[in-house]
């Protein structure tokens, strides 16, 4: 609990906090109405000449001459703007203006290919997307019928964001600002991360997506002297949820647009932030021999959201810093708004395994089930149910995958957990990569946790593969990538499915050594894409290993 000592005061964060109109429709404008340091550089950048320090006040005044352009521009009430940048901030700041006309943010992540981010906002019934010059002509050539048209009744208006920026320089008063919301207005559409198939759109509401920032308001590291570099990707609703709780708090943080582990590196030596938050992949690789002393010293949390992150990442970041620092390992996904689960580890943490600890507060009841609805008992594999009140209220114009995401009173995560009699919660797998073999369901996360160890990779994924011997069936492989010029361990086949066989857990057929990271490829949002390993490898075990690869099997 963080008290006294801390950026925004008790009585301002309680002036937030005991808002009954606060939501994430309107979080920017309650933070500025409390805030009374609103010149202090709040939001930073990296730039060619180092950091660039943003004020609230700075802030506050872009948001205004973006929304009075936006509004010029016919946004109103439910209308749905397409943003598409690599520039995180002003992502951040088009999604403030844009909702505060009570308009609702379409998001896409920059890197997603422009037939995807097409299909993806045509199928949200965006009518105008503002982005970056480089990614717009590749989108409207693919978006766009002869006529002009995305469809036969919307001409959609497209507009350059450095264009937008310069042409709302001038408008310096509100006009008609402060949209007044009611807790079910959507305020945002962010895509899943896509890794099982094409990117889900989620829908985010006034009142359920702020649902967990009032207790992280004293809850999230916030002392005078805390500071936060954020990889999370921007155009993601994590990335939304995270930058916006900084604001609320008043937390000087480092939005990163770069997520890799560079990149990462550099800005801990030039920040010295105290927590550094991003997905799993940008953690674990971060190169920690470049970071100088004083950062690894500054350091005492590091977060990991979305999917839970392996012992072989979180070990090496525990043990740089001589005082000690706290790894808080997170599973939460796009649909429940928020983290679900929390397990924090230190150096002395002998607990992994893919342990997740247990539900965070805002989590009302987290259950096991099996297919037909019913709770398994303590110990047994099951899919994880959720009731809380930051759920989604569901995919945009897809009411049958909306209906098939519940059972009953829970929303189905689309995750296969465990509960042990201890309190303890277990990550084993997502559903759609659960492995089907003769033998029974083999779940590949516990049997990543173990390959990770054993051959010392940087990253892996074990899939399914076409079992020779059972038609039908599946075998696990596990597909490993290295770093610096390492190499796979000889007999590594053998040494892992001996530590699998002590693990009790299946073992392996066959191990492929990834020569590049197109070789074990990821989404936009840093996930390991399994379902094109699978393809990539499906006849692995019965034909001759392709060019590039290299594979250990019996």
């Amino acid at each position: 609990m963080y008290l006294f000592g801390t950026h925004r005061s008790v009585v301002q964060r309680l002036r937030l906090s005991m808002n009954r109109d606060l939501g994430a429709g309107n979080f920017f404008w309650h933070a500025c109405a409390v805030a009374r340091d609103p010149d202090r550089p709040l939001v930073h950048r990296m730039g060619p000449d180092g950091l660039d320090g943003l004020s609230l006040r700075a802030l506050h005044d872009r948001v205004i001459r973006y929304g009075n352009w936006y509004q010029a521009n016919g946004v109103g009430p439910g209308t749905r703007v397409g943003v598409y940048t690599v520039d995180g901030l002003l992502g951040v700041l088009h999604h403030v203006a844009i909702t505060s006309l009570g308009g609702i943010t379409v998001l896409a992540n920059p890197n997603m290919a422009a037939m995807t981010a097409a299909q993806y906002f045509r199928y949200t019934d965006t009518t105008m997307v503002v982005g970056d010059a480089v990614l717009l002509p590749e989108l409207t050539t693919v978006l766009t019928n002869a006529d002009g048209r995305w469809n036969d009744a919307v001409a959609p208006l497209n507009a350059d964001i450095s264009t937008v920026d310069r042409e709302a320089t001038s408008m310096h008063n509100a006009v008609g600002h402060r949209y007044r919301h009611v807790p079910s207005d959507l305020v945002l559409i962010s895509h899943s991360s896509g890794t099982t198939g094409e990117p889900k759109p989620t829908a985010f509401a006034h009142d359920t997506f702020s649902v967990g920032k009032r207790e992280r308001l004293w809850k999230f590291p916030s002392a005078v002297t805390d500071r936060m570099v954020t990889a999370l990707p921007h155009s993601h609703s994590s990335g939304v949820s995270y930058i916006s709780l900084a604001i609320m708090l008043g937390l000087p943080t480092l939005m990163l647009d770069d997520p890799s582990g560079a990149a990462v590196a550099a800005a801990m030596n030039t920040f010295l932030p105290t927590v550094v938050i991003g997905f799993p992949l940008s953690l674990a690789d971060l190169p920690v021999e470049t970071l100088s002393t004083p950062a690894k010293q500054a350091v005492h949390t590091w977060m990991g959201m979305g999917d839970a992150s392996h012992e072989r990442h979180i070990r090496p970041l525990l043990a740089l810093s001589r005082t000690g620092s706290t790894y808080v390992d997170g599973l939460g996904s796009s649909e429940m708004g928020m983290v679900l689960f929390k397990h924090a580890h230190t150096i002395q943490s002998t607990r992994y395994g893919r342990a997740i600890g247990e539900p965070v507060r805002v989590v009302s009841k987290a259950v096991v089930l099996d297919e037909n609805g019913n709770e398994v008992p303590d110990g047994q594999a099951g899919l994880l149910g959720v009731r809380t009140p930051s759920i989604t209220p569901g995919y945009v114009n897809e009411p049958g995958m909306t209906a098939q995401a519940r059972s009953g009173e829970y929303f189905l995560t689309g995750d296969v957990v465990r509960h042990d009699p201890d309190g303890m919660w277990y990550h084993l797998d997502r559903t759609p990569d659960v492995i089907t073999t003769s033998s029974g369901p083999v779940y590949s996360l516990q049997l990543e946790e173990i390959v990770l160890t054993e051959t010392g990779a940087f990253d892996a994924a074990v899939v399914a593969v076409d079992d020779p011997d059972s038609p039908a069936m599946s075998s696990p492989i596990a597909v490993v990538l290295f770093k610096g010029g390492a190499t796979l361990p000889r007999a590594a086949l053998d040494s892992c499915n001996l530590a699998l066989t002590r693990a009790g857990l299946a073992t392996l057929a066959a191990v492929v050594v990834a020569t590049d990271r197109a070789s074990l490829p990821v989404g936009v949002t840093g996930k390991v894409l399994k379902r094109v390993l699978r393809e990539r490898h499906q006849h692995v075990l019965t034909e001759p290993v392709r060019t590039g690869t290299a594979l250990d099997s019996w």
